[in-house]
């Protein structure tokens, strides 16, 4: 298997280019101002809620699964 010119030599180098440039994507010129942040809100939708209350009997693992936020169009899951 061949290696590509662009594929960094190693994982420290990959940190580096990923360290350096770290909201390439999210400053692209060519992105619209208004499509950004509607991508960005729909993401804030779909976090976890934090767990602030559970049953005192309830198993943290149960608690956080079931209050795991999943986007419906996800066909992965499950």
């Amino acid at each position: 298997m061949t290696q590509e010119p662009t594929d960094p030599e190693s994982l420290s180098e990959l940190l580096q280019e990923s360290q350096d440039e770290p909201y390439a994507e999210e400053l692209s010129e060519e992105t619209p101002r208004e499509d950004a942040a509607e991508q960005r809100l729909d993401l804030l939708r779909l976090r976890d809620t934090p767990l602030t209350e559970r049953d005192a009997e309830s198993d943290p693992a149960d608690a956080a699964e079931q209050s795991r936020v999943v986007d419906p169009g996800d066909d992965e899951y499950r």
